[in-house]
């Protein structure tokens, strides 16, 4: 039985490779001739394969959008479970990121910008920027001793 799976497909195969081959060295003039001798609207029919062909374009498209949207719903999914462990102190979490802009000095701008200096951050505003850089791995890169 499996010959015959195989046989099936296989021949399906050579009959469409031949029809293509058919198709690609036969004169356009005598294709449309063909289609008009059946009682065909070579200019409906046209119209159907552009149609199709834009239609499996985009269906194709809209597989690999919907693709990207899983994987961003996921790495998403995975950010919220992240479980984020900060000092339990004010003074602590200050000191903690006194130190990551100590290590990189190239946050700091990026986070004190709006509210123009260190010192003029509340407790709130500190642990927010905590938690992002935490998101965003940074804590990750902190020595040990400075946490």
């Amino acid at each position: 039985m499996s010959d015959k799976a195989k046989s099936g497909p296989e021949r399906l195969g050579r009959i469409l490779d031949g029809l293509g081959e058919y198709i690609r060295n036969a004169p356009g003039d005598e294709l449309l001739e063909d289609a008009r001798s059946e009682g065909r609207d070579t200019t409906q029919t046209a119209a159907r394969v552009k149609g199709l062909l834009r239609q499996v374009v985009k269906n194709h498209q809209q597989r690999q959008l919907k693709k990207v949207e899983e994987d961003y719903e996921r790495e998403v999914a995975a950010i919220r479970s992240r479980e984020i462990v900060l000092p339990k102190s004010a003074e602590r979490r200050r000191s903690l990121l006194a130190s990551i802009f100590s290590q990189q000095p190239q946050l700091q701008a990026a986070f004190t910008f709006q509210n123009r200096g260190f010192s003029e951050l509340t407790d709130q505003d500190i642990e927010n920027h905590l938690r992002k850089l935490a998101l965003l791995g940074v804590l990750d890169d902190i020595k040990p001793g400075n946490r």
